[in-house]
């Protein structure tokens, strides 16, 4: 029976969970801390799992544990300049899916938003950044304080306040983490700016427990927390049997975004084409033609063909089919409604017609998207 030490900080139950499908087929006997005491001064084993940080005693103690000849395998890049064996998300991914689902949206002004700033930050940042193909602005509060970390959420708030005041609207906001996803919806409904109309605010990790007790619940990336624990310990296995580390960390790519109200709009800044939306949105069944649309708002054809093609580059049609394939996602995602009843709640002519235009849409069926969203 292998002993094995998990140093995880945080403590994340999905990874925990990875780790454990492994375990128990190799038999495995774990000893889990979330962090450094007096109690792990003695102990000894055959590996271990561990989440390195900026910190000197922990970075002492798995150096002392390597010496023992412990094998190590760390489960994140915070501390690239350390040689070890690695298994972590896709950061780059992580940023580059971020961007997709943004700009699926239409948003033309984005940031970054998070507290502290290192190694993993940079990756999404910078990825997020050059995927967006725009000026993004980046926020980081460690930055801005030159202290990592730096605990003071008055002052934060308010920094933070004035730097989404300040920028063109609509903006969406890409954060390290869902955490962080909640503090900028949080300053962005205090300073009097709608989510997600306004401001559009996308976090990472999925946590449900964050997420959806939120005034308006959060978007998220799903970062497969889950593979990163199986692999990992796969990996610290392979190690434990004499073979060789890899020559580049083991990079897990996300699995895909969990869209909730935070994100659930196209970035719209033409008062006409907000109204329209809102006139869609209230209508998905039955909508009202183009020159319909016309005539109740009080345009003619051409000023709201003209609104469309400059504001979000997409016509009336395309952005009812936009709207109501978004609307699907979350009837598929959020309840155990039929595609029968969903097609006929959103106004297609029958499910087979529906998941046609899902399918071209999306490359996928309905029945293999709702799949996809559900837990490991």
């Amino acid at each position: 029976m292998r002993n094995v030490l998990l140093l995880l900080t945080p403590s994340n139950p999905r990874r925990l969970e990875g780790i454990a499908l492994f375990a128990r087929s190799r038999s495995w006997h774990l000893t889990i801390a979330d962090h450094l005491t007096h109690s792990l001064d003695g102990w000894s084993g055959d590996g271990a799992l561990v989440t390195l940080r900026d910190d000197a005693g922990m970075l002492s103690y798995v150096r002392r544990l390597r010496r023992q000849g412990v094998r190590i395998v760390d489960l994140s890049l915070t501390r690239p300049d350390v040689r070890l064996p690695r298994v972590a998300g896709d950061n780059a991914a992580i940023g580059r899916m971020a961007a997709a689902h943004f700009k699926s949206k239409r948003y033309k002004n984005a940031a970054w938003f998070s507290t502290d700033w290192g190694h993993q930050h940079e990756l999404r940042y910078v990825a997020f950044a050059e995927a967006m193909g725009t000026a993004c602005e980046k926020w980081a509060w460690a930055l801005a304080t030159r202290k990592s970390g730096a605990d003071n959420w008055n002052a934060l708030s308010r920094w933070l306040k004035a730097k989404l005041l300040k920028v063109p609207h609509p903006l969406a906001v890409f954060c390290f983490d869902d955490a962080d996803a909640s503090r900028v919806e949080s300053v962005a409904l205090d300073a009097g700016l709608s989510v997600p109309d306004d401001v559009a605010v996308l976090g990472v990790g999925d946590d449900v427990v964050i997420c959806e007790n939120q005034p308006v619940p959060i978007s998220s990336v799903r970062h497969d927390i889950h593979r990163i624990g199986y692999v990992g310990a796969a990996l610290l296995e392979r190690l434990m049997n004499g073979g060789k580390p890899p020559a580049v960390p083991i990079r897990i790519k996300p699995r895909d975004v969990t869209e909730r109200a935070s994100t659930d709009a196209l970035a719209v800044s033409s008062d006409i084409v907000r109204r329209v939306r809102d006139i869609y949105m209230g209508a998905l069944a039955n909508p009202p033609s183009t020159t319909q649309l016309a005539e109740r708002l009080g345009v003619s054809r051409t000023t709201l063909d003209r609104a469309f093609a400059g504001d979000i580059g997409l016509s009336p049609p395309k952005m009812l089919m936009r709207l109501r394939l978004d609307e699907a996602k979350r009837l598929m995602s959020s309840t155990d409604l039929t595609f029968a009843e969903i097609s006929d709640r959103l106004g297609y002519c029958n499910a087979a017609y529906f998941t046609n235009i899902f399918r071209d849409s999306e490359g996928v069926t309905p029945r293999e998207w709702r799949k996809r969203q559900q837990p490991r």
